[in-house]
């Protein structure tokens, strides 16, 4: 009996609901950590919090600039004030009010809390975007997330952004990263990740 005792891990629940806490934090730092591969130019951050995902994105030596927008005015302050460097831009925002021109948006787990995620592709297509990367869980969550109004699918993505290709979509931990491209591409171009270092910022009519 003791032996059995002594093979079980003894936790209290405040020490357990520490770990979620952090393995949810360290879970949208790698997300960001993932994505930061494929920005380039001026990338627009939706809904970018506290601005640590823009922060890790600007680290790329691809990025120009990022423009971090978010609706709370206590999460921009912060990410003004902690995660301040030189190419980054954090304003107050819905995806509603943004204009200007971008290469890149940049929307994870967002697209589940908006009344209408139509807003994200009329975004994309004010402002010129070229190329989209967003994240949504990949499981049902509406049934116990009072904030997710929808429980997103890859299908759901591909019909809402009509107009964009899907060339990559990869599962990580509980949530789906999807890439997509314009489509009025030429069909034998690849995505801007995949050009030459010395091109990845000159203009290209065919994206």
């Amino acid at each position: 009996m003791k032996k059995k005792e002594m093979e079980r891990i003894f936790i209290d629940k405040e020490n357990v609901d520490n770990i979620e806490e952090d393995i949810i934090i360290r879970r949208m730092i790698e997300r960001y950590m993932y994505v930061r591969q494929f920005v380039y130019g001026h990338v627009l951050d939706i809904a970018c919090g506290t601005g640590s995902g823009s922060y890790l994105m600007s680290k790329n030596p691809d990025v120009k600039k990022i423009t971090g927008v978010d609706i709370s005015e206590t999460a921009v302050a912060n990410a003004s004030q902690n995660f301040n460097v030189e190419n980054i831009e954090y304003i107050l925002g819905t995806p509603e009010t943004i204009n200007g021109q971008f290469d890149v948006m940049v929307s994870l787990e967002t697209i589940e809390h908006l009344e209408n995620p139509a807003v994200l592709r009329e975004l994309a297509e004010r402002c010129g975007i070229k190329e989209i990367i967003l994240s949504f869980p990949r499981k049902k969550t509406t049934h116990y997330n009072k904030y997710h109004l929808w429980d997103i699918t890859r299908e759901d993505v591909v019909r809402l952004f009509q107009g964009f290709e899907c060339y990559r979509a990869y599962d990580i931990h509980d949530c789906t990263i999807m890439n997509l491209i314009r489509a009025d591409r030429d069909v034998h171009m690849s995505p801007r990740r995949y050009f030459n270092k010395s091109d990845i910022h000159k203009e290209s009519s065919v994206l």
